[in-house]
């Protein structure tokens, strides 16, 4: 799908899109395969979520403050670190994107099949394995934040169904930068490659 964004005010995109946008996107970023496709997941997660999938990648795809860690190789490391034996402790953080922590905190969950809460400054949000996340206390979730990951233990209402959409949107604002990310993974035409594309002999009969 083609998108302009000089004309479209925001723009709906498909999970393949979201996941091949994200993946070229930290690419041109400068990191490594393994952690683009590690974002591209995540980025997936919060669109199907309804969350700000665009600007939480952004954030992450920034260098961190100063006294902040990247929400994506932190959310990396700590989803590794969940599937070893062992209980899960009070994990305080502060990181870039905290909304960035949220599709791995969910992983979590499901590794150690009981529910995570993550809490950054006013917001707090239950994840529960396979579930889509419970925002039980709503506020401002971009960063960098204080961020502290725990098992929940209080009675929470159930954990709402994932939304029926394969979709996310996008301003175009958001678009834009994710597009001029992903052209400097583009490898520049050259003589070289122009020599060697289209048919190089009489293919006549």
């Amino acid at each position: 799908m083609k998108h302009d964004p000089r004309t479209d005010a925001g723009l709906d995109l498909t999970l393949s899109e979201i996941s091949a946008l994200t993946t070229r996107a930290t690419r041109g970023a400068g990191r490594s395969w393994g952690e683009a496709e590690e974002a591209a997941e995540a980025a997936c997660w919060l669109a199907r979520a309804g969350l700000d999938w665009a600007g939480a990648l952004l954030e992450v795809l920034q260098p961190p403050e100063a006294g902040a860690d990247c929400a994506l190789r932190t959310g990396i490391a700590l989803a590794d670190a969940a599937a070893l034996p062992g209980p899960l402790v009070n994990t305080p953080l502060r990181v870039n994107s905290p909304c960035f922590l949220l599709p791995f905190a969910a992983r979590m969950a499901d590794q150690t099949g009981q529910r995570i809460r993550l809490t950054a400054a006013e917001t707090r949000v239950v994840l529960a394995p396979g579930a889509c996340p419970l925002i039980a206390s709503p506020g401002r979730m971009s960063g960098p934040a204080q961020v502290t990951l725990a098992p929940d233990q209080q009675d929470q209402p159930p954990s709402p169904d994932w939304p029926q959409t394969h979709r996310g949107t996008v301003i175009a604002a958001k678009y834009a930068r994710l597009t001029q990310l992903m052209m400097a993974f583009t490898v520049p035409t050259s003589a070289h490659s122009h020599a060697g594309a289209g048919a190089q002999g009489d293919d006549n009969d």
